[in-house]
C-alpha cells in the first residue's frame, strides 16, 4: 500500500492503514490509507475479479444490494423452501424444486414490482402494500400515488 501511495504522492507518515473496524468517519476522504486509495478514480472504476470472470464467459453479472431480501427473489424463494422444510412438508419441497421455474418467476416478478415501487418514491411499507395489491402486474402503475392517497396509505 505504501508503494502505491508513494507513487501517487499521497503517502503521509503517521496515518493508520485503516480506521477502527473499517468504519471511517462520514464524508472523510483521506482519514486512512484504505480510504485514500478507495477514493482514487482508477480504483473506483475497476471491476471486481468475479465480475470480470463472469462477463468474460458471456454471462450478465448483476449484484443485488446486501441484506435486502425484498429485492432479491432468490432469497424469497429460499425463505419459502426453508418454511416448507421446517413445517415438515418434504414432498412439497421436492415438487417445488423440480418444477421451480413457476415459483422462481413469481418471486422474480414480486421483486421487480417492489423495486419499481421504490423507484417511484414509495417508502418500504408502501412498497409492500403496493406489491400485494398489484400482484398480477409486472410493474406498478404510474397512478399509484393517487391510489395510495385515496386509501389513506400515504
Amino acid at each position: 500500500m505504501q508503494v502505491i501511495l508513494d507513487e501517487r504522492g499521497l503517502w503521509r507518515a503517521g496515518l493508520h492503514a485503516e480506521c477502527k473496524d473499517f468504519k471511517c468517519a462520514e464524508g472523510a476522504i483521506d482519514c486512512c490509507y484504505c480510504r485514500t486509495l478507495f477514493n482514487q478514480p482508477d480504483f473506483q472504476n475497476v471491476k471486481s475479479h468475479l465480475k470480470e470472470l463472469i462477463t468474460a464467459h458471456g454471462h450478465l453479472c448483476d449484484f443485488y444490494p446486501k441484506f435486502h431480501c425484498e429485492l432479491n427473489f432468490i432469497e424469497q424463494y429460499w425463505g419459502a423452501v426453508k418454511l416448507l422444510y421446517h413445517s415438515g412438508k418434504l414432498e412439497t419441497i421436492f415438487s417445488q424444486t423440480t418444477t421451480s421455474n413457476g415459483a422462481v418467476s413469481r418471486y422474480a416478478n414480486c421483486s421487480t414490482r417492489f423495486m419499481d415501487a421504490c423507484t417511484k418514491g414509495l417508502t418500504g411499507p408502501q412498497a409492500v402494500w403496493v406489491t400485494r395489491k398489484y400482484h398480477g402486474h409486472q410493474v406498478v402503475p404510474n397512478s399509484i400515488l393517487e391510489a395510495l392517497d385515496t386509501t389513506g396509505k400515504i
